[in-house]
């Protein structure tokens, strides 16, 4: 196999396996949250219903000012930009695992904790106020973390002497192109947010 074959195998083994070990850490941050939220007291449980519920009210009666575009967007978009930067750094094979089980955890914790507070009725809205940004910030975190893992395993690599990659064989063109496709997707997300995710909170709130 030459060396130009090498480099599109090998990253693609380790993209694989970065993708892997992110996915098992987000499912065991997943498993945490959802742990956790089991444990909240009655009072945190009665504060939590007491802030979300004024949310919805606010939201239903047309009194919620939404937050500014940026804001938004750099809510959605933070742990993303986090990725890239990982991507960059020899530190990104052991700190991109346990940035994908934060992910997880706050997740499901948002979830979870909604749902301990208003009852199984709580989760259309649940998922109307956490989910539905996250159906492309979701796919959009793992596509990055998977490619960032192997780009960092590679410059460990590079550093350790035990390979000879130049650093645009592995920051080429398609890894540039995922990150503008992603961030392409965290801008859809956030609008989303702002203004699709109200109208489906008033819509679902009946069934709290």
């Amino acid at each position: 196999m030459n060396r130009r074959a090498l480099y599109k195998v090998a990253p693609a083994q380790e993209e694989l396996f970065g993708l892997l070990v992110c996915a098992s850490f987000f499912l065991s941050g997943i498993a945490l949250g959802t742990f956790s939220a089991r444990s909240l007291d009655e009072a945190g449980t009665l504060a939590l219903q007491a802030s979300m519920a004024g949310y919805i009210d606010r939201i239903t009666d047309g009194t919620h000012v939404p937050p500014a575009f940026l804001s938004t967007l750099w809510v959605s978009g933070r742990t993303h930009l986090l990725v890239v930067f990982l991507g960059f750094s020899l530190l990104g094979t052991l700190c991109l695992p346990v940035v994908a089980g934060v992910r997880g955890f706050y997740l499901s914790f948002s979830i979870a904790a909604f749902i301990r507070a208003f009852g199984i009725g709580g989760w259309p809205v649940a998922l109307s106020l956490f989910g539905v940004g996250a159906l492309i910030t979701v796919p959009c975190f793992f596509i990055l973390a998977s490619q960032a893992f192997a780009a960092s395993a590679n410059l460990g690599k590079s550093a350790l002497g035990s390979g000879r990659l130049q650093f645009g064989a592995f920051y080429n063109g398609s890894y540039l192109k995922r990150i503008g496709i992603c961030t392409v997707g965290i801008l859809v997300a956030a609008l989303l947010e702002l203004y699709l995710t109200p109208l489906l909170v008033a819509w679902t709130s009946s069934f709290l």
